[in-house]
């Protein structure tokens, strides 16, 4: 193996990340060229933290025009519809919280997970802001029901995310996704 190449690719995502959506199948196809070469990290960096009402009717409207533009240059799929239910707020803490929960019991990036979570808020408009949503999503990690319910708002999984979201903000990132591509010297940016 040719150790110039053996390093690690830093994916700054989020699973509410249209754009992120729209080029994890180039995440997958780079994974799959290079998986003997170089590792792939996940890396949430938060969209909307804090955010507590639901969308204006000109935000839905802003984020569904930015859906089609990256389903344009994509061909990801959109379901064109935010969730419907009475308790949705566009933000993805509670979401991330559930990657880094995955993360813990998998012991490796949950990739797979990250999809099907991306897949359920854009093609089947499910509420990643659900508890619910987010445990089915998450279950292939073998986590029961009352453990995931304890963990998802225990203080251990709330300070492990806000870690992450903390490092891509420190690192730089300004807008997602972004990659990185570390070498043993540090990430230096690759696209973002």
């Amino acid at each position: 193996m040719d150790n110039r190449y053996q390093g690690t690719v830093i994916f700054m995502t989020d699973p509410i990340c249209s754009w992120c959506w729209g080029t994890l199948p180039a995440i997958f196809e780079l994974m799959a060229l290079y998986k003997d070469r170089l590792d792939f990290k996940l890396k949430c960096a938060g969209l909307q933290v804090g955010a507590r009402k639901p969308l204006s009717q000109a935000h839905i409207e802003n984020l569904l025009q930015l859906w089609r533009e990256v389903a344009e240059v994509t061909g990801q799929k959109f379901s064109f519809s935010l969730p419907e239910a009475g308790n949705f707020v566009y933000h993805s803490e509670l979401a991330c919280r559930a990657v880094q929960l995955a993360r813990q019991t998998l012991d490796e990036e949950p990739w797979q997970i990250f999809h099907d979570m991306q897949h359920a808020f854009y093609v089947e408009s499910r509420n990643l802001s659900d508890p619910q949503v987010l445990h089915e999503l998450i279950s292939a990690a073998g986590i029961s029901h009352s453990d995931f319910m304890t963990a998802i708002t225990g203080d251990e999984i709330v300070d492990v995310t806000c870690n992450e979201f903390e490092w891509c903000e420190k690192i730089g990132i300004s807008a997602l996704p972004t990659v990185f591509l570390d070498l043993g010297e540090g990430p230096r940016l690759v696209a973002g």
